[in-house]
């Protein structure tokens, strides 16, 4: 009967002990949880201004004095194939430049598209060529007025199938990351 009487005591004991951890785990956690929502309510209670995208804030305009020079074109595309292509041009000038675009024929109307800079004067441009159309005019002007305008003409390509293309990418990459860790 003391043994029963034990084993009643000792459980009799844990659970109340439990119970007595319930109440103490939530009597900390109360004032935690409260400093926490306050905190979270403060930081959210007067939201900051978005930074504006980089392409809504021009850079500032560069005039050199003197600068009667064209902007030098390199096209650095090489090939061209039916569809969707990144056209990819090196513009270099000593003054800001005002005028980036690339012209070629689509569907037998003349398409303008403008260059958008990447790095290190290189700009770029999605352009949408098909047969027969094979030309492709670059022009860039400066903030003096300067303009210059070169051309390319291209073979263009039947469209690759995507097994081709993805293959091509993985070897681009490959090749890219050789060169990048290459001293």
């Amino acid at each position: 009967m003391l043994k029963d009487r034990r084993e009643a005591m000792i459980f009799k004991f844990f659970n109340i002990n439990f119970a007595l951890l319930k109440m103490l785990a939530f009597a900390f956690l109360l004032p935690v949880l409260a400093a926490s929502a306050v905190e979270s309510a403060i930081a959210q209670s007067i939201p900051m201004v978005p930074p504006p995208f980089p392409e809504n804030s021009p850079q500032a305009e560069k005039i050199v004095e003197n600068d009667r020079a064209p902007p030098k074109v390199e096209i650095l595309t090489t090939e061209l194939h039916e569809g969707k292509n990144v056209f990819k041009v090196r513009i270099t000038d000593e003054s800001s430049l005002k005028t980036r675009e690339v012209k070629y024929v689509h569907d037998g109307e003349l398409r303008i598209d403008g260059l958008f800079r990447d790095q290190n004067n290189v700009y770029k441009a999605l352009i949408d060529i098909e047969p027969p159309s094979r030309i492709v005019l670059v022009t860039a002007g400066d903030a003096n007025g300067n303009m210059v305008s070169d051309f390319r003409e291209y073979q263009i390509t039947e469209s690759q199938d995507i097994l081709t293309q993805v293959m091509g990418r993985l070897s681009q990459m490959l090749d890219y990351f050789q060169n990048l860790f290459r001293w």
